[in-house]
């Protein structure tokens, strides 16, 4: 397994509304993961709303600006570290940016772990939150372990009416965008409401979350089919082939044509299980295919 050095941390940081961070540029890697409040993270084409429950992963060379809530004190805990050897892990430019954390995820319970080392008095030795950290660090760039793909947060009952009449529209048609008030109104709720529920626990909002899946079920596509790519921008409901390959581009990093010919491996539903949505994307793409 790749080992890691232990550079700074585990460390927690409070920030009072309105505070920024930035721009700066890494010269190491960084985890970072929110205790309280919320933080808009920026670097170059990379915009992330960050949340309770999200992992993030900076990497050297990144050059990267906090924005933090503007309503409330925020608190996040980081740490420093080098890779010398990324091994198996591969390239650190193909690795995640982000990963959900749940109570159930071995994720969640390693960053719990190593604030516990990084709160000690006296703290342990650097090797052994080292340790737990590459074991972090590994379950980060590999995925989330068996069993864990399927999210353990079942839908909600305002998700559920929300997904089947996404899917009953995608089933008479393309998989075309809804706005904001047909997904609420689906849901039975207020668009404010809807948008604070998916903030909350996705750390995007509703038609973002509704464009990541399909995206997902484009990149599908390219993997599964033999469509032009014009013709999976048209079912995935894109309005042409460039709006497409913008969107799709600045989600998998790369264009569909390069995604078609050298990711024959990857797994669609990866930048869906990172926003935490595999739920959502398995009733809408799973169950009502």
């Amino acid at each position: 397994m790749t080992q890691l050095v232990l550079r700074t941390g585990p460390e927690i940081a409070q920030y009072p509304p309105r505070t920024t961070f930035g721009p700066r540029t890494l010269v190491d890697f960084e985890f970072v993961w929110l205790l309280r409040g919320s933080a808009r993270w920026d670097c170059d084409e990379h915009h992330l709303d960050l949340r309770p429950g999200t992992l993030l992963l900076a990497r050297p060379g990144m050059r990267d600006h906090f924005r933090w809530d503007p309503d409330r004190t925020s608190t996040h805990a980081y740490v420093h570290f080098r890779v010398p050897d990324t091994g198996e892990l591969g390239a650190p430019d193909d690795w995640p940016l982000t990963r959900s954390l749940s109570p159930a995820d071995p994720m969640a319970a390693l960053c719990g772990y190593a604030l516990w080392l990084g709160s000690g008095t006296p703290r342990p030795g650097p090797s052994r939150t080292a340790h737990v950290l590459t074991w972090l660090l590994d379950l980060f760039v590999r995925g989330p372990v068996p069993g864990d793909v399927e999210g353990h947060t079942p839908l909600s009952l305002h998700l559920l009416r929300l997904a089947d009449h996404v899917a009953a529209t995608w089933r008479s048609g393309p998989a075309r965008p809804l706005p904001l008030a047909e997904l609420a109104d689906a849901a039975g709720v207020s668009p404010g409401h809807l948008s604070r529920v998916f903030r909350s626990e996705y750390a995007v909002g509703p038609v973002a979350a509704v464009e990541l899946v399909r995206l997902a079920r484009a990149a599908t596509l390219l993997q599964r089919s033999n469509l032009t790519v014009g013709a999976v921008a048209t079912a995935c409901g894109f309005a042409n082939p460039f709006h497409f390959s913008r969107r799709f581009r600045a989600t998998y990093g790369v264009p569909p044509r390069t995604y078609r010919r050298t990711r024959t491996a990857d797994d669609p539903l990866a930048p869906v299980a990172r926003a935490g949505l595999l739920a959502l994307a398995h009733r809408l793409i799973v169950e009502n295919a």
